[in-house]
Protein backbone atom coordinates (compact mmCIF):
# COMPACT_ATOMS: atom_id res chain seq x y z
CA UNK A 1 0.00 0.00 0.00
CA UNK A 2 1.36 3.39 -0.96
CA UNK A 3 -0.30 5.49 1.76
CA UNK A 4 1.31 8.12 3.91
CA UNK A 5 -0.21 7.99 7.40
CA UNK A 6 1.35 11.37 8.06
CA UNK A 7 -1.15 13.22 5.84
CA UNK A 8 -2.95 15.81 7.92
CA UNK A 9 -6.23 17.57 7.36
CA UNK A 10 -6.03 20.99 5.71
CA UNK A 11 -7.32 23.78 8.02
CA UNK A 12 -10.20 24.41 5.59
CA UNK A 13 -11.46 20.87 6.29
CA UNK A 14 -12.46 22.12 9.75
CA UNK A 15 -15.32 24.04 8.13
CA UNK A 16 -17.23 20.77 8.58
CA UNK A 17 -17.30 18.94 11.90
CA UNK A 18 -16.01 15.41 12.34
CA UNK A 19 -18.42 12.50 12.17
CA UNK A 20 -19.72 11.04 15.39
CA UNK A 21 -18.37 7.62 16.34
CA UNK A 22 -21.62 6.00 15.17
CA UNK A 23 -21.58 7.85 11.83
CA UNK A 24 -17.95 6.93 11.28
CA UNK A 25 -18.57 3.25 12.02
CA UNK A 26 -21.43 3.17 9.49
CA UNK A 27 -19.29 5.05 6.97
CA UNK A 28 -16.34 2.68 7.46
CA UNK A 29 -18.65 -0.33 7.13
CA UNK A 30 -19.86 1.07 3.80
CA UNK A 31 -16.30 1.50 2.52
CA UNK A 32 -15.52 -2.05 3.66
CA UNK A 33 -18.52 -3.36 1.71
CA UNK A 34 -18.36 -1.12 -1.35
CA UNK A 35 -14.82 0.23 -1.54
CA UNK A 36 -13.74 3.84 -1.85
CA UNK A 37 -16.17 5.57 -4.21
CA UNK A 38 -14.74 9.07 -4.28
CA UNK A 39 -11.09 10.15 -4.27
CA UNK A 40 -9.55 12.04 -1.39
CA UNK A 41 -8.90 15.64 -2.38
CA UNK A 42 -5.51 17.13 -1.49
CA UNK A 43 -4.53 20.79 -1.28
CA UNK A 44 -1.10 22.01 -0.22
CA UNK A 45 -0.10 18.39 0.63
CA UNK A 46 -2.97 18.11 3.11
CA UNK A 47 -6.40 16.49 3.01
CA UNK A 48 -8.94 19.09 1.95
CA UNK A 49 -11.86 16.68 1.53
CA UNK A 50 -11.90 13.07 2.61
CA UNK A 51 -10.24 12.90 6.02
CA UNK A 52 -12.74 10.25 7.11
CA UNK A 53 -12.26 8.32 3.85
CA UNK A 54 -8.50 8.43 4.37
CA UNK A 55 -8.75 7.20 7.96
CA UNK A 56 -11.10 4.38 6.94
CA UNK A 57 -8.80 3.33 4.09
CA UNK A 58 -5.83 3.17 6.45
CA UNK A 59 -7.78 1.16 9.02
CA UNK A 60 -9.15 -1.23 6.37
CA UNK A 61 -5.87 -1.53 4.41
CA UNK A 62 -7.59 -0.21 1.27
CA UNK A 63 -5.47 1.75 -1.20
CA UNK A 64 -6.81 5.34 -1.20
CA UNK A 65 -7.12 7.33 -4.41
CA UNK A 66 -6.16 10.99 -4.46
CA UNK A 67 -6.78 14.01 -6.65
CA UNK A 68 -5.44 17.55 -6.37
CA UNK A 69 -7.81 20.42 -5.63
CA UNK A 70 -8.04 22.82 -8.54
CA UNK A 71 -9.60 26.03 -7.30
CA UNK A 72 -9.12 29.10 -5.18
CA UNK A 73 -11.86 28.79 -2.53
CA UNK A 74 -11.01 25.72 -0.45
CA UNK A 75 -13.49 26.45 2.38
CA UNK A 76 -16.37 26.89 -0.08
CA UNK A 77 -15.33 23.64 -1.76
CA UNK A 78 -15.34 21.71 1.54
CA UNK A 79 -18.76 23.07 2.51
CA UNK A 80 -20.23 22.35 -0.91
CA UNK A 81 -18.89 18.80 -1.03
CA UNK A 82 -20.11 17.92 2.43
CA UNK A 83 -23.51 19.58 2.44
CA UNK A 84 -24.62 17.34 -0.39
CA UNK A 85 -23.29 14.15 1.23
CA UNK A 86 -23.96 14.53 4.94
CA UNK A 87 -27.03 15.35 6.97
CA UNK A 88 -25.71 18.35 8.85
CA UNK A 89 -27.50 20.71 11.17
CA UNK A 90 -26.53 24.06 12.64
Amino acid sequence: MNTNPELAAHPAADAISNMSDTEYKQFKDDIRANGLREPIVLHEVQILDGRHRYRACLELAIEPRFQEYDGNEPVAFVISMNLRRRHLNT
